[in-house]
């Protein structure tokens, strides 16, 4: 658990897991530290989960603001940063909003908008026409949509003069019986607190009751139990992972983070009060922490990481109402920039829509076309999400199209459309070149659920049995949709399959250890322990600590890529676009490299329906020519460069008495001592310059560095040093860079 965070420029911390139950209350190690005592975040929302349990059962009755509209604006101001009726009109006669202006359609809440600010008839008749049709259910999260903006159509309708008193009596009973609906879906359904329905059926109940509240005798119970579900057991969930979504950047953007922050944006100009606040101070600021993930999480290539179930990567329509709303929430500069980025990029799309059909009124509520905030480009290129949920770490050396990113999952299972790929790594530059392979074609297609969710589609770790072509040795497979709240959840062993035990962030370089024994079926590892420094933006190194429960199996190390690479002993690189990975095995000494078709599992193959590079083209499989013993050290460097500059020769020494291992780079010395996952060293030291641009090594800067760079270009073309601009390539704009630094 993090031990500080808040201002520490560099921190690391230790991870403990649950360790027993007992009268239904979760009781875990607590961790002392020469700072004091620190609480684990399990330990944390099991005190609010009580605290809340108890003042759920004395029961409360929410006080709504009786005027309408009262769902996201009124027509007076409230609260500390609010939206007016006024500020709308405002914009919605703006040009700049022309476009969403014409897509005030589809839906019921839009129409209901268009009139409320301008009067129009003809969208009123539409609003009212859809109001009084029939809900069509189908079981699904859409189901709470459908209810939600309708309510919202209501709301916002509500003094049109068309808007009978007859047909608001009809509406309202309608609404009533979409909120009862939902609440027995949320119940039958089995309540799994990760799935996206559940915050779907609670969305539509909640908006509802807050809707009808004064018209109905029924309001106050379907608003009461939609806050609780949403407060004491969603909430919760989004907090365990910190910003972040199991069920991939489509499903999780679409709907989870979503849903709960329109209840928040919702309940506030209700009730006037400031769920966004309580989750800001005494929740860990996961609704903020949702922004960060999904501005990291979008590579270079403006496409968002693959893992999960995921789906439309190209399209922010997901991602424009989650930023938007969260940054007027909290008054964020850097969403409100983000905004305008999202505008400016998808323009370039095919479908330059930022929100979906029926979603247009989110561009009027959260996007101020007058400010462009502060740029997102100054975040931090590295960071950590969800170390005991999912567990996702994201390195990047910037945020222009040229750069280098990394991402690495290995986490806990949250439910279906999520996958079975702990210690997961992705490696992109220009294009991605070392990825999950496969793609979500459908939930229940031999594609899905006999390769792409499983961990053989991943780049991790398998067991090999040499007697058995068909062994696939991978991790185990299951599914649990029943977990009602996050106690429920945490006591379950089988959703731990793996977490984050350490992470690292020395400002050049970065360090994270992450353990995934527990993902795979029994009898195959004893433990599974992946180390990774990410250092100077250029060298990744991964050390795989492998001990196996069985010696007639043996350890494999996958790596998917999407073009064929290019072969060498101990090495081998993948080439696209401009940028290339170079992944040099340095251990174990009778390491093996073998290649695999892709979407082939032993004797079979599980292709998609349109089988393309980006999906796979192959795996490289690097094992040992024979059994070793129990334990294993698998060591790599990969390094992430364009297709120019020529790779570097790392090498490795391992002390045989201490187990301490060293990585000798260009750049300097990695070192790892002790235990894996629990190292009592872990540095970097990093060669020295005593004078940039010194190459002739005199200690002035002079024409004679000139000669020296070419000299140095000549006979050691690999050599980092000679990249003076830093733009990570070699040539004549160094040596330029260097005149131009000597005269200035």
């Amino acid at each position: 658990m993090p031990a500080a965070r808040a201002g520490c420029a560099r921190w690391s911390w230790s991870s403990k897991r649950l360790s027993m139950v007992r009268n239904g209350l979760i009781v875990i190690r607590i961790v002392v530290s020469k700072e004091g005592v620190v609480l684990p975040r399990t330990v944390r929302l099991t005190f609010s989960l009580i605290l809340a349990a108890a003042c759920l059962s004395q029961g409360f009755a929410a006080e709504i603001f009786q005027g309408h509209p009262r769902l996201f604006f009124r027509d007076s101001a409230w609260g500390e940063r609010s939206i007016t009726t006024a500020e709308l009109r405002s914009r919605y006669d703006d040009p700049r909003y022309s476009a969403y202006r014409n897509r005030l359609t589809y839906s019921a809440c839009n129409y209901a908008l268009k009139a409320c600010l301008t009067g129009d008839s003809a969208a009123a008749e539409q609003c009212i026409s859809m109001l009084r049709a029939p809900f069509a259910f189908d079981h699904t999260t859409t189901d709470g949509e459908l209810v939600m903006w309708a309510a919202m159509a209501f709301d916002w309708l509500y003094h049109h003069p068309l808007f009978t008193d007859e047909i608001k009596q009809e509406v309202i009973a309608s609404l009533a019986a979409g909120a009862s609906y939902l609440r027995s879906e949320y119940i039958n359904q089995g309540a799994h607190i990760f799935h996206t329905r559940m915050p779907g059926f609670a969305i539509g109940v909640a908006m509802a009751g807050l809707a009808i509240d004064g018209h109905h005798a029924n309001a106050q119970d379907y608003i009461q139990w939609a806050d609780s579900i949403f407060t004491h057991h969603l909430f919760p969930g989004r907090r365990l992972q910190d910003g972040t979504v199991h069920n991939s950047l489509a499903y999780g953007r679409r709907y989870t983070m979503w849903h709960t922050g329109h209840f928040m944006s919702a309940w506030y100009s209700a009730t006037g009060e400031d769920k966004w606040a309580d989750v800001r101070v005494n929740q860990g600021d996961w609704a903020w922490r949702e922004v960060l993930f999904l501005i990291h999480a979008r590579q270079p290539d403006s496409l968002f990481v693959r893992y999960g179930d995921n789906y439309r990567r190209t399209s922010e329509r997901f991602t424009f109402r989650v930023i938007g709303e969260r940054a007027f929430a909290y008054d964020e500069p850097i969403g409100r920039n983000y905004l305008h980025y999202i505008f400016e990029t998808q323009a370039l799309q095919r479908d330059d829509r930022v929100v979906e059909e029926g979603n247009a009124y989110n561009v009027f509520l959260w996007w101020d076309a007058d400010d462009r905030g502060v740029t997102f480009r100054g975040l931090p290129g590295r960071e950590m999400f969800s170390p005991d949920g999912t567990g996702m770490v994201i390195w990047r050396t910037g945020w222009d199209e040229g750069e280098s990113f990394v991402f690495f999952k290995c986490g806990n299972y949250f439910g279906n459309h999520g996958h079975f790929d702990q210690g997961h790594l992705e490696v992109f530059r220009h294009r991605p070149l070392l990825i999950e392979s496969g793609y979500y074609d459908s939930f229940s297609g031999s594609h899905r659920m006999e390769y792409y969710r499983t961990s053989m589609a991943h780049n991790t770790i398998r067991a090999i049995d040499p007697a058995s072509a068909g062994f696939l040795g991978s991790q185990r497979i299951f599914s649990n949709q029943s977990e009602a709240s996050l106690q429920s959840y945490l006591a379950n062993p089988v959703n731990e399959t793996g977490g984050l035990l350490d992470y690292r962030d020395n400002g050049t370089w970065a360090y994270t250890a992450a353990e995934f024994s527990s993902a795979y079926q029994s009898g195959l590892f004893n433990r599974v322990v992946r180390e990774l420094a990410w250092i100077g933006g250029r060298y990744l190194v991964v050390v795989d600590n492998v001990r196996m429960a069985d010696t007639t199996y043996l350890p494999a190390v996958i790596w998917h890529y999407t073009v064929a690479p290019v072969l060498e002993e101990r090495r081998f690189t993948v080439s696209d676009g401009g940028g290339k990975a170079v992944v040099t095995v340095l251990a174990p000494e009778n390491a093996v490299i073998d290649t695999v078709p892709a979407y082939r599992l032993g004797v079979q193959s599980y292709p998609p329906p349109s089988p393309a590079p980006e999906f796979g083209v192959g795996r490289a499989e690097v094992t040992v020519s024979e059994s070793s013993g129990e334990s294993y050290t698998f060591v790599a460097v990969i390094e992430v460069i364009d297709d120019t500059v020529q790779a570097a020769q790392p090498s490795f020494s391992e002390d045989s008495l201490s187990g301490a291992v060293e990585i000798v780079l260009p750049v300097g010395v990695l070192r790892l001592a002790g235990d894996p996952g629990a190292r009592t060293e872990v540095s970097f030291i990093p060669v020295q310059q005593t004078l940039r641009g010194d190459y002739d090594g005199n200690g002035v800067l002079e024409l004679a560095d000139l000669v020296a760079l070419v000299v140095m270009a000549v006979r050691q073309p690999s050599d980092p040093a000679l990249d003076f601009n830093r733009d990570g390539r070699y040539g004549l704009s160094d040596i330029l860079a260097l005149l131009l630094y000597i005269r200035g």
